[in-house]
């Protein structure tokens, strides 16, 4: 089970034009009785020159199958080392809805709410904001 959302995750980058190289920095998958744990951390230089970070540990319940991001980071900045976006559910921002999901947004670090999201997500996210991207050009 973890390991096909692993697999998920690598054919999702491997099928993306802007997902230039990807350096798998960890990969662990532990095991307990009740749940598969995977902590994984992906280095994707894009074909922009921007990097994205993905950080991420997941589990998923042998009893039901289900899966969640328990810790995460997804940290997306352009060419130049700005930010673009940064979502994260560090438990900081303790005001904010939807603590302790939350995205730092731009260089002026502005954070707004954010929800639970995964590297699936995360990815088809990005891909969005870069095709809307280029139809605009």
């Amino acid at each position: 089970m973890i390991r096909e959302y692993f697999q998920q995750i690598e054919f999702s980058l491997a099928s993306y034009t802007w997902a230039g190289s990807v350096q798998v920095l960890r990969h662990d998958i532990l095991e307990t009785g009740e749940e598969q744990i995977l902590i994984c951390r992906i280095r994707v230089s894009m074909a922009d020159g921007g990097v994205l970070e993905i950080r991420e540990r997941v589990i998923i319940s042998k009893r039901d199958g289900e899966r969640e991001s328990t810790t995460y980071s997804f940290h997306w900045q352009n060419n130049k080392g700005a930010l673009i976006m940064r979502w994260d559910n560090a438990p900081h921002f303790r005001d904010i809805d939807g603590f302790p999901h939350h995205i730092h947004i731009g260089e002026n670090n502005t954070v707004i709410s954010g929800r639970p999201i995964n590297s699936l997500e995360i990815l088809a996210i990005i891909d969005m904001e870069l095709t809307d991207a280029a139809k605009e050009i």
